[in-house]
């Protein structure tokens, strides 16, 4: 029995081997996958979120077109067709069309797969070759879609929410349904977030969720930067600091990035009756009524029917803040701060605020910024610190609630609620004007005040600095020697004597409708730069010539991302590379200091020693490559273009209007387009403004110079000559000279 035993045991051990073998084969040849239906090419019935601050709207698929509506970033609309980079879209009763990279197409929500059709795709870190490459992928490769920009689309790389974004002419769009999933590429490790410094979190007391389904958390305060992570439906992310409509938070996990106001819900973890809004131009605490939006593609109205204007979009799931009521229809706040009309019939029943109703508002739009306090109050008053740094509304109600909402933008600082008080802490000192102060309500409008004027001579630089109390901003125009800085809104505290230094001859201030003139005169058309900081405007001015000068040349690209490749694999990081030092060549023959952000063709860039990144700002190279314009007169940062349409030839010059040194841009810019159009014999294509991240940081004059076409053959043909080069750089240099008052223009041969 025991040799039975032990024979019939061996049996069972062989068969259990066999039957592992068996089970757990693989077939040489993997099974066919199902067929994944392809996503339609127009994209109708999709949805879409506008992602530029105001956007135009037009009656046809292209610029010639009149503009017929504008859209806010943040719109929700439906997109009907989608052809050559124009979206026809529908929001409330507009319909037009919008350019296509001014909107992310929500793909996701349709479980939208991207299947990689090429070999050796670069994955980036934004929507353009411009960005830096993140990873690569192959063929056949299968992703998450979540977004399309233009003619980019937005993937999800992992498990963990790491995204990047692939050219669409490299993939393919489709349904997920039945179609397998694919491994994703082993990325590269990151560069540390800019909040991974050592300094410890804010405690806020203040946590953010998803308003809707997802949360993205960006490296930093921009639209569309890379992403860092997401937040699903019940995850949060503490806040510990805030850039206007950007809120700083910080995951369960350590992980430090932003997320956008109008996106996500703000509570605070001491009161959950608290609700909080942050969006572009403004900012509220308060408690009140609250319902909710019950049907999908609810218009949001001016006025309690349905003769008003439509103002905006709800959806389904939003939350509303219910001011008021008329008939059968609800004044409430917006999830976006925007008040305005909605059908009672098509939301919840509205519940009642718990504990002492109140808003606490500061809005700025424009030259109108304003601080509003409204609650059940018989009274209060206006307490400004001594110094002007902060303010307290002070009421006679209790408002039951200790809560703190960072700001940073504008005046504001941050706004604090606790016992009858409502104190906002400004950055630098403000002044503002009591517009009401009444039963139940308390506004303040804040309007700069220029204070003082003061030139300082140093060396052959003069340097006008024009002191306020408030924060102000300077549109800028030129008129031969004279430079004008109009201040928006501001007002004098006094009558200011003019002014003069060495190069600046004559400094005058004087008051005009909607603002205040300073007019400087200065001795010849010099190159200026514009610093601005919360209570000051700071212009430097140098004397004519190359000598003394310090400027930036930055080669785009670098060793891990060779940029745009032309038809026969011309690398665009090389060709920026070779122009770069043949430019810098000749500006430190002339006198000049040329500063290279970076030192070799596959040198990865590195900023000024010492250089540490603020927080919110980018941690890689785009940040490295802008600090070097500290102390700079001047930033040039040399790429070239790429299209899908090989046809497409010329030259750009790209400048930021965001910038305070943009009037300056555009000058130095006017004259290197004019400059390299004559020389190289291309097609202008005019002066663009643009959102560059070089260009909008720069702290002096800076442009992003698109020299020639890669994608196009014959202009990749003239990019691999050496001729090409040296005229880049001459024209450049010519165009530097011109800038600085010294030399010509010269015309020379087209190649």
């Amino acid at each position: 029995m025991t040799r039975v035993r032990a024979r019939n045991l061996v049996k069972g051990v062989v068969w259990a081997i066999l039957f592992t073998l068996l089970t757990a084969y693989v077939p040489l040849h993997p099974r066919p996958r199902a067929h994944a239906a392809p996503v339609p090419s127009n994209l109708a019935g999709f949805k879409a979120t506008v992602v530029g601050d105001v956007c135009n709207v037009r009656s046809g698929p292209d610029t010639t077109y009149k503009v017929i509506g504008q859209v806010t970033m943040g719109t929700t609309v439906d997109v009907l067709s989608y052809e050559n980079n124009w979206a026809k879209i529908k929001t409330g009763s507009l319909t037009g069309y919008i350019a296509g990279w001014l909107i992310d197409v929500d793909l996701g929500s349709k479980g939208v797969s991207a299947r990689i059709t090429a070999t050796d795709v670069n994955v980036r870190e934004g929507p353009g070759t411009s960005y830096r490459v993140k990873t690569m992928t192959d063929r056949d490769k299968v992703y998450p879609a979540e977004v399309k920009r233009g003619a980019w689309i937005r993937v999800t790389l992992t498990s963990g929410g790491s995204t990047g974004w692939i050219s669409e002419t490299l993939l393919k769009l489709e349904f997920a349904g039945t179609s397998e999933p694919q491994s994703p590429p082993q990325t590269q490790p990151q560069p540390p977030l800019p909040s991974e410094t050592p300094k410890p979190p804010v405690q806020t007391g203040l946590v953010v969720y998803p308003a809707r389904d997802t949360l993205t958390i960006y490296s930093n305060a921009i639209a569309g930067s890379s992403q860092v992570a997401r937040l699903s439906k019940g995850e949060s992310a503490r806040v510990v600091g805030a850039e206007g409509a950007y809120i700083m938070v910080e995951t369960s996990n350590g992980l430090r990035g932003w997320v956008y106001g109008p996106h996500a819900r703000v509570a605070s973890l001491g009161d959950p009756s608290v609700s909080f809004i942050v969006s572009q131009n403004t900012w509220v605490i308060g408690k009140y009524p609250v319902s909710t939006v019950t049907a999908t593609d609810v218009n949001f109205r001016s006025g309690p029917g349905t003769n008003y204007p439509v103002i905006g979009s709800l959806d389904k799931g939003d939350t509303l803040w219910v001011l008021g009521t008329s008939g059968e229809w609800k004044q409430a706040i917006s999830p976006v701060g925007q008040a305005g009309w909605v059908a009672g019939w098509l939301t919840s029943p509205t519940t009642s605020a718990k504990g002492t109703a109140f808003t606490v508002s500061a809005s700025a739009n424009g030259e109108d910024r304003t601080l509003t306090v409204t609650g059940p109050f018989e009274s209060a008053v206006v307490i400004p610190s001594p110094d002007k740094s902060s303010v307290i509304v002070s009421t006679s109600i209790f408002f039951n609630t200790s809560v703190e909402l960072p700001v940073n933008a504008f005046e504001f600082g941050t706004i604090k609620v606790a016992t009858s008080d409502v104190t906002v802490n400004f950055q630098g000192k403000a002044n503002y004007d009591i517009v009401e102060i009444s039963s139940g309500k308390v506004v303040l409008r804040f309007t700069p005040v220029v204070t003082s004027l003061d030139v300082r001579s140093s060396g052959n630089t003069d340097i006008l600095t024009i002191n306020t109390v408030g924060y102000a901003w300077a549109d800028v125009r030129r008129d031969g020697d004279v430079v004008t800085l109009f201040l928006p809104g501001a007002s004098l505290t006094h009558e200011l004597p003019s002014l003069k230094g060495r190069t600046v001859k004559n400094v005058t201030v004087s008051p005009r409708d909607g603002g205040v003139d300073v007019a400087i005169k200065t001795s010849g058309q010099l190159a200026y730069q514009i610093k601005q900081t919360a209570n000051s405007i700071q212009a430097t001015f140098g004397v004519s010539g190359l000598e003394g000068k310090r400027i930036v040349v930055d080669p785009g690209h670098e060793a891990n991302d060779p940029g745009a490749i032309g038809p026969t694999g011309l690398a665009e990081r090389n060709v920026n590379w070779e122009m770069a030092v043949r430019l810098a060549e000749l500006l430190n023959q002339a006198g000049a200091t040329a500063i290279l952000t970076r030192q070799s063709l596959y040198a990865n860039s590195e900023g000024p020693p010492g250089w540490v990144p603020k927080p919110g700002e980018y941690s890689h190279s785009l940040s490295e490559r802008a600090a070097w314009s500290q102390g700079a007169d001047l930033f040039i940062s040399i790429h070239n273009n790429w299209n899908y349409d090989r046809s497409i030839s010329g030259t750009t010059v790209y400048v930021c209007d965001k910038n305070p040194n943009a009037s300056e841009s555009r000058r130095f810019a006017s004259m290197a387009l004019s400059e390299l159009t004559l020389s190289l014999g291309t097609r202008d294509m005019g002066v663009r403004d643009s959102n560059f991240h070089v260009c909008r940081e720069a702290l002096c004059p800076a442009v992003l110079v698109e020299v020639m076409f890669l994608s196009n053959p014959i202009e990749e043909s003239y990019l691999r000559q050496s001729e090409t080069w040296a005229k880049t750089a001459q024209s450049l240099f010519r165009a530097v000279q011109r800038y600085f008052g010294t030399g010509s223009s010269i015309s020379t041969p087209g190649i």
